[in-house]
Protein backbone atom coordinates (compact mmCIF):
# COMPACT_ATOMS: atom_id res chain seq x y z
CA UNK A 1 0.00 0.00 0.00
CA UNK A 2 1.56 3.47 -1.30
CA UNK A 3 2.17 6.46 1.07
CA UNK A 4 0.37 8.20 -2.26
CA UNK A 5 -3.20 7.85 -2.56
CA UNK A 6 -3.28 9.64 -5.38
CA UNK A 7 -1.28 12.38 -7.35
CA UNK A 8 -2.08 14.42 -10.47
CA UNK A 9 -6.12 14.41 -11.07
CA UNK A 10 -8.07 16.94 -11.04
CA UNK A 11 -11.52 17.71 -9.62
CA UNK A 12 -13.13 19.96 -12.14
CA UNK A 13 -15.15 21.33 -9.90
CA UNK A 14 -14.73 25.43 -10.04
CA UNK A 15 -16.25 25.71 -6.18
CA UNK A 16 -16.19 22.95 -3.53
CA UNK A 17 -17.74 23.16 -0.73
CA UNK A 18 -15.62 23.27 2.41
CA UNK A 19 -13.96 20.24 3.07
CA UNK A 20 -10.97 18.19 4.83
CA UNK A 21 -9.31 14.92 4.11
CA UNK A 22 -7.50 12.18 6.11
CA UNK A 23 -4.46 12.64 3.72
CA UNK A 24 -1.88 15.51 3.44
CA UNK A 25 -3.08 17.65 0.46
CA UNK A 26 0.18 18.64 -1.81
CA UNK A 27 -1.02 20.82 -4.71
CA UNK A 28 1.41 22.84 -7.34
CA UNK A 29 -0.03 25.36 -9.29
CA UNK A 30 1.63 25.10 -12.95
CA UNK A 31 -0.49 27.95 -13.63
CA UNK A 32 -3.71 30.07 -13.13
CA UNK A 33 -4.71 31.64 -10.41
CA UNK A 34 -6.79 30.28 -7.03
CA UNK A 35 -8.24 30.67 -3.76
CA UNK A 36 -7.84 28.99 -0.97
CA UNK A 37 -10.17 29.18 2.07
CA UNK A 38 -8.74 27.47 5.00
CA UNK A 39 -9.86 28.29 8.59
CA UNK A 40 -11.80 31.35 7.83
CA UNK A 41 -8.73 33.12 5.80
CA UNK A 42 -8.37 33.61 2.51
CA UNK A 43 -5.22 32.82 0.74
CA UNK A 44 -4.16 33.44 -3.03
CA UNK A 45 -2.05 31.62 -5.00
CA UNK A 46 -0.67 32.19 -8.60
CA UNK A 47 1.53 30.40 -11.36
CA UNK A 48 4.50 28.41 -9.11
CA UNK A 49 3.31 28.25 -5.99
CA UNK A 50 2.32 25.09 -3.83
CA UNK A 51 0.85 24.84 -0.58
CA UNK A 52 0.42 21.75 2.21
CA UNK A 53 -2.57 21.22 3.71
CA UNK A 54 -2.27 18.96 6.95
CA UNK A 55 -4.46 16.38 7.91
CA UNK A 56 -7.77 17.36 8.80
CA UNK A 57 -7.56 21.24 8.11
CA UNK A 58 -10.53 22.48 6.51
CA UNK A 59 -10.86 24.01 3.58
CA UNK A 60 -12.43 25.01 0.14
CA UNK A 61 -10.70 26.19 -3.68
CA UNK A 62 -12.26 28.52 -5.52
CA UNK A 63 -10.15 29.02 -9.51
CA UNK A 64 -10.81 32.00 -10.78
CA UNK A 65 -10.24 31.54 -14.33
CA UNK A 66 -11.23 27.84 -15.22
CA UNK A 67 -9.98 28.00 -19.07
CA UNK A 68 -6.39 28.58 -17.74
CA UNK A 69 -5.51 26.04 -14.89
CA UNK A 70 -3.10 23.23 -14.56
CA UNK A 71 -2.43 21.79 -11.06
CA UNK A 72 -0.79 18.74 -9.81
CA UNK A 73 -2.54 17.57 -6.40
CA UNK A 74 -0.87 15.12 -4.22
CA UNK A 75 -2.96 13.17 -1.51
CA UNK A 76 -0.47 11.47 1.09
CA UNK A 77 -1.23 9.37 3.73
CA UNK A 78 1.15 10.96 6.86
CA UNK A 79 0.99 7.15 8.45
CA UNK A 80 1.94 4.45 6.24
CA UNK A 81 4.35 8.00 5.43
CA UNK A 82 6.12 7.64 8.21
CA UNK A 83 5.73 3.95 8.58
CA UNK A 84 8.71 4.15 6.55
CA UNK A 85 10.52 7.73 7.43
CA UNK A 86 9.75 9.42 10.65
CA UNK A 87 10.91 12.73 11.87
CA UNK A 88 8.99 14.09 14.48
CA UNK A 89 8.86 17.62 12.81
CA UNK A 90 7.51 16.67 9.39
CA UNK A 91 5.22 13.92 11.07
CA UNK A 92 3.97 17.26 13.33
CA UNK A 93 3.27 19.04 10.39
CA UNK A 94 1.97 16.30 8.15
CA UNK A 95 -1.21 15.94 10.66
CA UNK A 96 -1.48 19.26 12.08
CA UNK A 97 -0.25 19.29 15.98
CA UNK A 98 1.91 22.09 15.31
CA UNK A 99 0.25 24.05 12.66
CA UNK A 100 -3.55 24.76 11.69
CA UNK A 101 -2.77 26.85 8.73
CA UNK A 102 -1.37 25.82 5.63
CA UNK A 103 1.96 26.13 4.35
CA UNK A 104 2.47 28.43 1.08
CA UNK A 105 5.90 28.54 -0.29
CA UNK A 106 6.96 29.34 -4.33
CA UNK A 107 8.74 27.13 -6.24
CA UNK A 108 12.42 28.01 -6.22
CA UNK A 109 13.28 24.75 -5.89
CA UNK A 110 12.15 23.05 -9.30
CA UNK A 111 9.23 21.25 -7.68
CA UNK A 112 8.06 20.00 -10.10
CA UNK A 113 10.68 17.81 -10.90
CA UNK A 114 9.75 16.29 -7.59
CA UNK A 115 6.32 15.64 -8.80
CA UNK A 116 7.05 14.05 -12.08
CA UNK A 117 8.94 11.46 -10.51
CA UNK A 118 7.03 10.69 -7.90
CA UNK A 119 4.26 10.27 -10.53
CA UNK A 120 6.39 8.20 -12.62
CA UNK A 121 7.16 5.66 -9.56
CA UNK A 122 3.62 5.55 -8.32
CA UNK A 123 2.88 4.18 -12.04
CA UNK A 124 5.60 1.52 -11.74
CA UNK A 125 5.16 -2.00 -10.30
CA UNK A 126 9.11 -1.76 -9.70
CA UNK A 127 10.20 -3.29 -6.08
CA UNK A 128 11.93 -0.07 -5.37
CA UNK A 129 9.34 2.27 -6.44
CA UNK A 130 7.82 3.65 -2.94
CA UNK A 131 11.58 3.08 -1.85
CA UNK A 132 11.96 5.93 -4.15
CA UNK A 133 8.86 7.96 -3.30
CA UNK A 134 9.50 7.64 0.02
CA UNK A 135 12.94 9.32 -0.40
CA UNK A 136 11.76 11.91 -2.80
CA UNK A 137 8.88 12.94 -1.01
CA UNK A 138 10.97 13.67 1.89
CA UNK A 139 13.14 15.85 0.02
CA UNK A 140 10.09 17.38 -1.45
CA UNK A 141 8.74 18.32 2.07
CA UNK A 142 12.28 19.35 3.81
CA UNK A 143 12.91 21.61 0.50
CA UNK A 144 8.97 23.53 0.63
CA UNK A 145 9.74 23.61 4.58
CA UNK A 146 13.17 25.06 4.46
CA UNK A 147 11.86 27.74 1.55
CA UNK A 148 9.20 28.97 3.78
CA UNK A 149 11.63 29.12 7.13
CA UNK A 150 8.59 27.00 8.08
CA UNK A 151 11.58 25.65 11.20
CA UNK A 152 10.69 25.94 14.85
CA UNK A 153 12.47 23.96 18.04
CA UNK A 154 9.12 23.41 19.49
CA UNK A 155 8.70 20.02 18.49
CA UNK A 156 5.67 18.18 20.66
CA UNK A 157 6.17 14.44 20.57
CA UNK A 158 3.46 12.73 19.41
CA UNK A 159 1.37 9.77 21.52
CA UNK A 160 2.90 6.51 20.13
CA UNK A 161 -0.50 4.88 21.20
CA UNK A 162 -2.65 7.23 19.13
CA UNK A 163 -0.06 6.95 15.73
CA UNK A 164 -0.15 3.70 16.19
CA UNK A 165 -4.11 2.93 16.12
CA UNK A 166 -4.14 5.86 13.33
CA UNK A 167 -1.59 3.87 11.08
CA UNK A 168 -3.75 0.57 12.29
CA UNK A 169 -7.16 1.73 11.00
CA UNK A 170 -5.42 3.33 8.08
CA UNK A 171 -4.33 0.05 6.76
CA UNK A 172 -7.91 -1.64 7.89
CA UNK A 173 -10.31 0.48 6.91
CA UNK A 174 -12.08 -2.17 4.46
CA UNK A 175 -12.56 -4.45 7.36
CA UNK A 176 -15.49 -4.39 10.24
CA UNK A 177 -13.13 -3.03 13.30
CA UNK A 178 -14.30 -2.45 17.11
CA UNK A 179 -12.88 -0.13 18.99
CA UNK A 180 -12.83 -3.03 21.89
CA UNK A 181 -10.40 -5.55 19.83
CA UNK A 182 -7.91 -1.98 19.17
CA UNK A 183 -8.40 -1.71 22.98
CA UNK A 184 -7.17 -5.46 23.44
CA UNK A 185 -4.80 -5.16 20.64
CA UNK A 186 -2.85 -2.68 22.23
CA UNK A 187 -2.82 -3.78 25.79
CA UNK A 188 -5.34 -0.62 27.13
CA UNK A 189 -8.63 -0.09 28.45
CA UNK A 190 -11.54 1.19 25.35
CA UNK A 191 -11.99 4.50 27.41
CA UNK A 192 -8.44 4.87 28.17
CA UNK A 193 -8.15 4.70 24.51
CA UNK A 194 -10.95 7.32 23.62
CA UNK A 195 -9.99 9.15 25.84
CA UNK A 196 -6.31 10.03 25.06
CA UNK A 197 -7.33 9.55 21.42
CA UNK A 198 -10.07 12.43 21.30
CA UNK A 199 -7.18 14.35 23.33
CA UNK A 200 -4.85 14.43 20.55
CA UNK A 201 -6.79 14.33 17.76
CA UNK A 202 -10.29 16.00 18.59
CA UNK A 203 -12.03 12.66 17.77
CA UNK A 204 -13.03 9.55 18.65
CA UNK A 205 -11.56 6.53 17.30
CA UNK A 206 -14.67 5.28 16.03
CA UNK A 207 -15.08 8.83 14.09
CA UNK A 208 -11.19 8.72 12.79
CA UNK A 209 -12.25 5.36 11.00
CA UNK A 210 -15.27 6.85 9.75
CA UNK A 211 -13.45 9.69 8.73
CA UNK A 212 -10.96 7.36 6.80
CA UNK A 213 -13.74 5.51 5.21
CA UNK A 214 -15.11 8.98 3.63
CA UNK A 215 -11.60 10.01 2.55
CA UNK A 216 -10.96 7.03 0.79
CA UNK A 217 -14.63 7.05 -0.90
CA UNK A 218 -13.75 10.13 -2.18
CA UNK A 219 -10.65 9.54 -3.93
CA UNK A 220 -12.48 6.17 -5.37
CA UNK A 221 -15.20 8.15 -6.63
CA UNK A 222 -12.82 9.73 -9.46
CA UNK A 223 -12.66 6.56 -11.22
CA UNK A 224 -15.59 6.04 -12.99
CA UNK A 225 -15.20 1.93 -12.93
CA UNK A 226 -16.63 1.69 -9.32
CA UNK A 227 -19.97 2.43 -8.55
CA UNK A 228 -21.06 3.91 -5.56
CA UNK A 229 -22.21 0.89 -3.91
CA UNK A 230 -18.56 -0.88 -4.96
CA UNK A 231 -16.80 1.89 -3.37
CA UNK A 232 -19.03 1.59 -0.09
CA UNK A 233 -17.87 -1.78 0.43
CA UNK A 234 -14.50 -1.56 -0.68
CA UNK A 235 -14.34 1.08 2.19
CA UNK A 236 -15.36 -1.01 4.93
CA UNK A 237 -19.11 1.13 4.93
CA UNK A 238 -21.91 -1.56 6.44
CA UNK A 239 -23.97 -0.17 3.62
CA UNK A 240 -24.33 2.24 1.02
CA UNK A 241 -26.86 4.18 2.24
CA UNK A 242 -24.74 5.06 5.43
CA UNK A 243 -22.08 6.07 3.13
CA UNK A 244 -23.98 7.90 1.19
CA UNK A 245 -25.48 9.60 4.89
CA UNK A 246 -22.02 10.35 5.72
CA UNK A 247 -20.70 11.26 2.70
CA UNK A 248 -22.90 13.98 2.59
CA UNK A 249 -22.28 15.06 5.69
CA UNK A 250 -18.86 15.37 5.58
CA UNK A 251 -18.37 16.71 2.09
CA UNK A 252 -22.32 18.65 1.98
CA UNK A 253 -22.53 16.99 -1.64
CA UNK A 254 -23.88 13.44 -2.21
CA UNK A 255 -21.43 10.89 -3.66
CA UNK A 256 -23.74 10.64 -7.31
CA UNK A 257 -24.10 14.74 -7.33
CA UNK A 258 -20.05 15.08 -7.03
CA UNK A 259 -19.30 12.25 -9.28
CA UNK A 260 -22.16 14.08 -11.86
CA UNK A 261 -20.47 17.32 -11.51
CA UNK A 262 -16.87 15.94 -11.67
CA UNK A 263 -17.44 14.31 -14.82
CA UNK A 264 -19.37 17.10 -16.55
CA UNK A 265 -17.16 19.56 -16.01
CA UNK A 266 -14.32 17.27 -17.21
CA UNK A 267 -15.90 17.23 -20.57
CA UNK A 268 -15.32 21.45 -20.52
CA UNK A 269 -12.55 22.29 -18.63
CA UNK A 270 -10.09 19.10 -18.72
CA UNK A 271 -6.91 19.34 -20.97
Amino acid sequence: MSCIEHIGFYDNIIRFPEHKHISCEIMYLHKGNINLICENKKYELKDGMLYIIPSGLNHKISIIDPTCYKRTLVFLNPWLYSKEYYSDFIYNILIGITINEPIIAKDDFECHEYLNIIKKETESTDLLSEDIIISVVTQLLAKILRNTKFLSNNIKKPNKLVSDVQRYLQENYEQQISISDIADKYFVSKFYLSHIFKEQTGMSPRQFLTFTRLSKAYNLLHDPDFSVSDIAEKCGFTSTSYMIKKFGEQYNISPNKFRKQLFSNSKKYAK
